[in-house]
């Protein structure tokens, strides 16, 4: 490799032999290369490295032939590159030589692939070794046919010459990356296994800490094997538990390595352990496995139920102290948060009468301060009431957080009229939640902590939780148990009692902050009820009714002043007397603005007999240069009282006629119209210095304020006027097209006003369709917080919003898209924007087109317009074979999102999940009469509703399941509208979806079918029907309904059968001949002892001894099988493993490999032989029906036997029955 035969000068070459030199040299140079970058890699692992294991024997003399490799592949390097540039050179364009084809590329590729790996076995130093496969998984990641095309069992012996403990660990490492890139299928794994790989993958993973990178590429590889696809049992079970052991090792470097793959094994009782102990960042992601693991009957029986769960709450059971313990207590919160956040784990810890849920509640009343506030604010999350008060807060901050999202006014009315409500998801949820707490007893717990004395904080805290808990249950749950919930009656009880003890006074106390609590509540909640109230008979708010009446009455007060008075004023307010305006009185000015100038006559005594209106407008005028120099430098509060006395002045003369005469003949306006003519670009150019609006002026200066005071003009006629006539529209034009003044654009369309129809909406719309895609961007933006701002969006922003649909970038569209859908949950806006019959086909899927679409449906209208261009045929197509399951994942990763199940990151235009579900298709399309017709025609309704009644209690198909979830959704949106609920009615699917709810074995499953009937109740008529099957819906004040229904019974829906753990299989070693001499009896003695901490030091010293004796005992492979049958079924931990396997004497390489099974092979039928010799003496059963008639399975052991071998039970055994500690195999 480092010679290359050069052509001699004045050869003539033919040019095609001249191109394929020219393919060898590029393939060689791209070899050497991939060579440089093995050996860099390797360095740079050997740099990691501890000082330690860079003084390990032979370690700087591989790292000096690294080095010396490296060198000499960076030579061949230049050399094969100046090369091929002469050759590129030399190739003549007359006679142009034909490419070689992609077949003869592939060919020469696999042939030298090929090479590469037969010349394993026979190169001798370990770095030519790296170099060749180095190569070879450069190509194959170059040419991905290259694997598909090799046979694997031809090469195979030279790769597995690489795994032998005479190579280093280098050489190893480079083996199991190289297998991971050649296995392609199960016919690979089989071809593994049969070559006996997991030898070599268990004696690796048992190696010392200066070998984690032959531990790391040997994790990588039984990762990749378990994601090949349709691959059974691609590892054996021993290689899991070597796995487990790393696991379990706190101080190997890999164990969070180990922990991500047992996560995605499921191995339950690891992956329980961790979730516990550490590491704590790894937690939420194990424990969104384990949630998997529960959800389904097939994999959670493989937990013990009561028992496991334990695990992870283990830290409300600590009495500890310390940032250890409280770390751990913070962790087990939130994952036992998790849990009570989604259906399988909250079904889980329902087991058994709720015995896990009782023993959290119970921790509350532990005396740990530490325990206790952990799991306040817990509940508090997962009440999402938001962050509770502490002692000394004058602000409950937590109140305005559990506020639930209310409706508009006209949304409130729409569904008044209708008798519907739009469903919450989330509050769904929280009614089951709270019930099962309720039940558990958690209002008792919060009362007895509220009565203590000793922890004034916790009682806060409690106190606050308790009020919002209250609050909660009055909206989510049925009158009965609400009723129940708001009694209190233990706290009650403790108040009213006689007796002058602690807790009488501190129950008062919560009483007394409990009823503060309540009446920030009801405040807050009664304006959010004034605010929704939209009847035009309707009184307003007497509170706001009165401050306006009070301010009415200021001001005629203070237009009603006397002379004198008014004089006083004037002088008072300072700007008579000084032009410094730091030493003016804005108080006095806000007064004389605000009452007596709004007086004509004081108006024009202030004008004409005194220099008070000239000087406070002169302090304004641009060319003065004192407002518009005046720094924001840390004086943004002062800056802002200049602007908002401007602007006042300014509206103060509006409101006058003699003032609109005086504001036109002052110099303000001319000054503002000659600084925006500074920037119209047909103008003269002008010094950037004396630019009155120039960037660094709107940066660092009040400049600014002159926009604001600007837009206070557009706000009247009188001021458009004005404007127009001193042409300040018009350079508003020009200055929209200035691509480099972005702040003025900005500054322009964020603070002229958009009530009237004029030069406002005209700016905005050129805005709107400008050439400067940014300036797009924000207009659109801009406009979209127009829209949402106001209570109904008005036909003309509508109008522009439609323009931006047919923008040509996609981010402007999409924002657009996003507007209008938001913008059409109310009707008459929706009503407005299918009147404009906008063509939306260009738009196809793009953001949110396909709701915007579907949302029209909801409209007769809409939906004729939908039918003429032939959306509902297409839709309905797509639905029902794709859009459907799309639908299901949506809604189940947006409660994942709202409940902190996952994370998107931090977006702006992501708008949090309230709760309410995303429009869909058929629930929008029986809003109508038309829609219901073209479902009835369709015939998919009758469909969905079989495939609910034949798949209602499936537990095991996935796909089954993932599809009855979307069919429920969908029925569940037909069944939240008047029109849709015939349809559910005619096929008697409520009662298969209650079944579904209370009786299927799938917890997620049935928290679908939950949340459908919350579909279905939000309707009178859906109510009632729920009504007759047992289910209480929760309706308004007023009797309408708001979506949310929970069972009678709740025990029958939370708590579901417990189960038996299956039995554990007998371990494989006691399958085998028993040891025939008394020597091997005592050396796996000694290893069933060292399993056991109190006589591991015996065995050791046991094992130490015989080794000294007999010493070539430790040579023999059957004694070595029957080890790794030990550690492979029993609980060992790493160190151990390690010691045992050191033990011996066998060096491990596909010939020893083979030796060992072989020896096992004989050992498994030697122990058949004599087994059915003793069963026949005995008369045991034989078969292996009869065996499974006792419970008992018969092979145990990582190779599979024969089927038609009979199994049986060996009469002797070494060791008594051990206690399987940790994870199990099945």
């Amino acid at each position: 490799m480092n010679g290359h035969s050069d052509q001699p000068n004045g050869t003539t070459v033919h040019p095609n032999q001249q191109q394929s030199q020219l393919t060898v040299l590029r393939q060689k140079l791209s070899i050497e290369r991939s060579i440089a970058e093995g050996a860099s890699n390797l360095l740079h692992v050997f740099d990691q490295e501890g000082p330690d294991a860079a003084q390990a024997p032979g370690k700087a003399d591989l790292r000096s032939q690294v080095e010396r490799e490296l060198a000499g592949a960076e030579e061949n390097i230049e050399k094969l590159g100046r090369k091929v540039r002469e050759l590129e050179e030399e190739e003549e364009i007359e006679a142009p030589v034909p490419t070689p084809s992609p077949q003869d590329i592939f060919s020469e590729t696999f042939a030298m692939v090929v090479s590469l790996l037969e010349s394993l076995q026979e190169l001798s130093i370990a770095i030519d070794k790296i170099k060749a496969m180095d190569s070879v998984v450069a190509e194959v990641l170059a040419n991905p046919r290259v694997k598909f095309e090799l046979k694997l069992d031809e090469v195979m012996p030279s790769v597995l010459s690489c795994l032998s403990d005479s190579q280093t660990t280098e050489v190893r490492a480079a083996t199991y990356r190289l297998v991971r890139h050649l296995t392609v299928d199960q016919s690979d794994v089989q071809l593994l296994q049969h070559s006996h790989l997991h030898l070599f993958l268990i004696r690796s993973l048992s190696r010392p800490p200066p070998c984690d990178l032959e531990k790391e590429h040997c994790l990588r590889l039984i990762r990749a094997l378990l994601a090949l696809p349709d691959a059974y049992k691609p590892v054996q079970p021993s290689v899991i538990r070597a796995i487990v052991a790393i696991a379990e090792h706190a101080e190997e470097k890999l164990r969070l390595a180990a922990l991500e793959t047992l996560g995605e094994l499921q191995g339950l009782r690891v992956v329980l352990q961790s979730l516990s102990d550490g590491p704590h960042d790894l937690s939420p992601i194990l424990a969104m496995g384990f949630l998997s693991v529960i959800d389904k009957p097939g994999t959670r029986s493989f937990l013990r139920p009561g028992v496991d769960i334990e695990i992870v709450m283990a830290g409300f059971a600590e009495l500890g102290k310390g940032a250890g313990h409280d770390d751990k207590i913070k962790a087990s919160a939130k994952i036992v948060g998790g849990f009570l956040k989604s259906w399988p784990g909250l079904m889980y810890l329902c087991l058994n009468g709720r015995q896990a849920l009782e023993g959290l509640v119970s921790s509350l009343k532990t005396p740990h301060a530490a325990i206790r506030n952990t799991l306040l604010e817990m509940f508090a999350d997962v009440f999402n009431v938001g962050r509770l008060c502490v002692a000394g807060t004058t602000k409950r901050a937590s109140l305005l957080t559990s506020l639930p999202p209310q409706p508009s006014a006209s949304s409130c009315t729409k569904t008044i009229e209708t008798g519907t409500s739009r469903a919450n998801l989330i509050d769904q949820y929280l009614a089951i939640l709270l019930l099962v707490f309720i039940d558990a007893g958690l209002i008792d717990a919060l009362v007895l902590v509220a009565s203590e004395k000793h922890d004034a904080s916790a009682s806060q805290k409690v106190s606050s939780l308790i009020a919002e808990i209250l609050n909660l249950s009055k909206r989510v749950l049925p009158p009965t148990p609400a009723t129940l919930v708001q009694a209190l009656p233990q706290l009650f009880g403790l108040t009213t009692s006689f007796n002058t003890s602690e807790a009488r006074l501190a129950a008062s106390e919560a009483l007394r902050k409990l009823d503060g609590f309540n009446r920030d509540l009801e405040r807050k909640f009664g304006d959010a009820d004034v605010e929704m109230r939209a009847r035009s008979n309707s009184l307003e708010d007497p509170l706001k009714r009165g401050q306006r009446q009070v301010e009415s009455a200021k001001i005629r007060m203070g237009m009603q002043i006397d002379d004198a008075h008014f004089r006083n004023l004037l002088l008072e307010a300072g700007v008579l007397s000084t032009k410094d305006h730091s030493r003016w009185s804005f108080d006095i000015l806000t007064e004389l603005l605000e009452g007596p100038l709004l007086n004509p006559r004081r108006l024009d005594e202030a004008v004409r007999a005194s220099k008070f209106m000239r000087r406070l407008l002169s302090f304004f005028h641009p060319f003065s240069y004192r407002y518009g120099d005046i720094r924001k430098d840390g004086n943004e509060a002062m800056g802002r009282k200049y602007t908002q006395l401007g602007i006042l002045a300014i509206n103060t003369l509006l409101a006058n006629p003699d003032g609109v005469r005086y504001l036109a003949e002052d110099k303000l306006l001319p000054q503002l119209a000659d600084c925006l003519a500074q920037l119209d670009p047909l103008a003269p150019p002008v010094a950037p210095s004396e630019l009155l609006l120039s960037k660094y002026r709107m940066e660092k200066t009040l400049a600014p304020g002159y926009f604001e005071m600007l837009g206070a003009l557009t706000k009247s006629r009188e001021g458009v006027k004005l404007l127009e006539q001193f042409k300040i529209f018009t350079y508003f034009y020009r200055i929209t097209e200035l691509k480099a003044r972005d702040d003025l654009l900005k500054a322009i369309i964020c603070n002229i006003d958009y009530t009237m129809d004029g030069h406002s909406r005209v700016l905005l719309s050129k805005a709107l369709t400008s050439s400067y895609k940014h300036v797009r961007v924000f207009a659109t933006e801009f406009l979209a917080k127009l829209t949402r701002e106001a209570p109904d969006a008005e036909e003309w922003q509508i109008r522009l919003l439609l323009t931006q649909l047919y923008d040509p970038s996609q981010e402007v569209c999409e924002l657009a898209i996003a507007v209008l859908e938001g913008a059409c949950q109310s009707l008459e806006t929706l009503q407005i924007v299918v009147q404009m019959r906008p063509s939306l086909d260009h738009l196809g899927h793009m953001g949110a087109a396909p709701m915007l679409l579907t949302r029209f449906l909801s409209t007769s209208i809409g939906a004729r317009y939908l039918h003429e261009i032939d959306f509902i045929e297409r839709e309905l197509d797509e639905w029902y074979h794709e859009r459907n399951y799309t639908y299901m994942i949506q809604v189940e990763l947006l409660l994942a999102s709202a409940f902190g199940m996952v994370d998107f990151g931090h977006s702006a235009k992501r708008t949090p999940f309230d709760g309410t579900p995303p429009p869909h298709f058929y629930g929008e399309l029986v809003k109508t009469p038309e829609g219901c017709e073209i479902l009835a025609d369709s015939g998919h309704f009758p469909l969905f509703a079989d495939f609910i009644q034949q798949h209602g209690l499936e537990d095991e198909d996935v796909e089954v399941i993932s599809k009855l979830k979307s069919v429920l959704w969908a029925v569940g949106h037909v069944g939240a509208s008047p029109g849709g609920l015939p349809f559910l009615e005619d096929e008697y699917i409520v009662q298969s979806i209650v079944e579904i709810a209370e009786d299927s074995p799938v917890y997620s499953l049935r928290g679908t079918a939950y949340f459908v009937l919350g579909l279905i109740a939000s309707t009178l008529e859906g109510a009632e029907l729920l009504d007759e099957l047992d289910w209480d819906s929760v309706c308004t004040p007023i009797g309408g309904p708001t979506g949310i229904c929970v069972p009678r019974n709740i025990d029958g829906f939370v708590e579901t059968d417990s189960w038996e753990p299956p039995l554990q299989e007998i371990p494989a070693n006691l399958l085998l001949a028993p040891p025939t001499n008394h020597v091997e009896r005592d050396v796996l003695a000694a290893f069933a002892n060292l399993s056991n901490h109190i006589l591991a030091t015996k065995a050791s010293k046991t094992l130490a001894r015989i080794k000294s004796r007999h010493r070539d005992i430790f040579s023999s492979p059957s004694l070595y099988y029957r080890a790794l049958e030990m550690i492979s079924n029993y609980h060992y931990r790493f160190p151990v493993r390690r010691y045992i396997i050191e033990l011996f004497d066998i060096p491990l390489d596909a010939a020893s490999a083979t030796r060992i099974m072989e020896a096992g092979d004989e050992l498994r039928n030697r122990g058949r032989d004599i087994d059915e010799d003793r069963r026949m003496e005995w008369d045991l059963p034989t078969t292996k029906p009869e065996l499974e008639s006792m419970g008992i399975d018969g092979d145990f052991s990582d190779a599979s036997s024969s089927p038609e071998t009979k199994e049986a039970i060996p009469l002797e055994v070494l060791q008594p029955l051990l206690t399987i500690k940790g994870f199990f195999i099945s």
